[in-house]
């Protein structure tokens, strides 16, 4: 296989999905190397610890080296680096977010081209598909290398389409998680463009569903970033509701983000101190205890007014692998797998009052549980064996043909 370069945000995190991606093709002998438009974070899974040394952080905007680059790379492709600029920008004109981040990464583009063309990397993969892939398409483009690009959730794929098309159609291949956003891809590209749709998956020897044991009193559990599109003040205010049933399940919200401390606020202001904990960031092995423990995974995604949402959560497809039933909602992509009343839950987003009476259906019910359990575990490994959907990734990469690049893609779009 030829050598891959990684365009992301930062790396390695604890979501873990581009981690086991990178890895699994570090063991199969591509060589890697994984450049990132935000510095290193310290929380990551401890078992990625190893793939710190195929980092490289290029994004800084004061790096005076990518200027330098920058400046190179125009005076040695001035005929590619000026129209494209100008057609990344035109392109996203009615964005000013898009608009911002484009030209605010430009030098860290200009960067990966040198690093690209230094280490003689032979394809440029953008790992989001927003910023990243327009940091990979254009150091693709100013060095000849074959361009590829992925698509996840909202943020990268539905809070703005700016220049999103033109990547697709030069893209050799674009892969997506999640079916919606796979049907998006592929009418932005059109006909020609190639979108695969491919889930992440899950280690199935890792999350082997064994173990389980329920606790005693009735505990939820909640795992991801404290961010607006979780629906993690839903859920709290769900718990509220089933107080005044008399109904007092715990609730362990596992992640850190912006939100803590109005969630903080939010439980304390509905008297759910002793009831709802959060965790902070954990790693595995904190979570796979809370899997076997918990009664049932709450996951009230939401889809916030500047289009951020989430895809399929990589913790709902971990759960549901450890035989956990997820609670979810009608949002983004949990109902590609979890189909409410057979392996799972479904709810309104956003109704704290329609999320409630499900809580309490299980709670009245505890040996539903189970089935639903088992059925959870049945539908992942079915669809999300990562071993499985591995192959087909590795199979993208090993049919790129290093000279089919990303200019000759997107020659027939002026």
């Amino acid at each position: 296989m030829r050598p891959i370069g990684y365009v992301t945000t930062t790396f390695p995190t604890f979501a873990a999905f581009l981690e086991n991606e990178v890895a699994r093709l570090h063991q199969r002998g591509a060589r890697v190397r994984v450049f990132t438009l935000r510095p290193l974070r310290s929380n990551y899974q401890p078992e990625h610890a190893g793939l710190i040394p195929l980092t490289t952080y290029v994004g800084s905007p004061l790096d005076r080296e990518a200027w330098g680059d920058l400046l190179r790379w125009l005076f040695r492709r001035p005929g590619i680096l000026v129209p494209e600029t100008l057609r990344i920008l035109w392109a996203s004109r009615s964005s000013l977010y898009a608009l911002a981040g484009h030209l605010f990464w430009l030098p860290a583009a200009a960067r990966v081209a040198t690093l690209v063309e230094r280490e003689h990397f032979d394809q440029v993969h953008g790992a989001w598909a927003h910023f990243p892939a327009t940091v990979a398409y254009l150091a693709a483009r100013l060095t000849g290398r074959t361009f590829s690009m992925s698509g996840h959730a909202g943020s990268d794929v539905r809070r703005t389409q700016a220049f999103l098309g033109q990547k697709v159609r030069a893209a050799r291949f674009v892969t997506a998680c999640v079916r919606d956003n796979a049907e998006l891809l592929r009418r932005l590209g059109g006909p020609g463009s190639r979108v695969e749709w491919i889930y992440h998956g899950v280690d199935l020897r890792r999350f082997d569903g064994r173990g389980r044991a329920r606790a005693a009193e009735p505990l939820l559990v909640a795992v991801g970033r404290l961010t607006g599109t979780k629906g993690y003040d839903v859920a709290i205010r769900a718990l509220a509701l089933l107080g005044d049933r008399r109904l007092r399940p715990r609730l362990v919200i596992a992640g850190e983000g912006e939100l803590r401390r109005p969630l903080e606020s939010l439980v304390h202001e509905l008297g759910l101190d002793r009831q709802v904990e959060l965790l902070g960031p954990v790693d595995h092995g904190v979570l796979l205890p809370l899997y076997r423990s918990s009664w049932a995974l709450l996951m009230p995604s939401v889809e916030l007014p500047n289009g951020l949402r989430d895809g399929i959560p990589n913790v709902v497809v971990e759960a549901m692998a450890m035989g956990l039933p997820c609670i979810g909602s009608r949002a983004a992509g949990l109902p590609e797998i979890v189909v409410d009343g057979e392996n799972g839950l479904l709810v309104p987003p956003g109704d704290a009052a329609a999320l409630a009476a499900a809580i309490e259906s299980l709670l009245a019910h505890p040996e539903r549980i189970e089935a639903l359990g088992e059925r959870a575990r049945e539908r992942v490994t079915a669809e999300f064996d990562a071993e499985h959907n591995i192959e087909r990734l590795i199979g993208l990469f090993a049919d790129a043909p290093a000279l089919e690049t990303a200019a000759s893609r997107a020659g027939g779009e002026r």
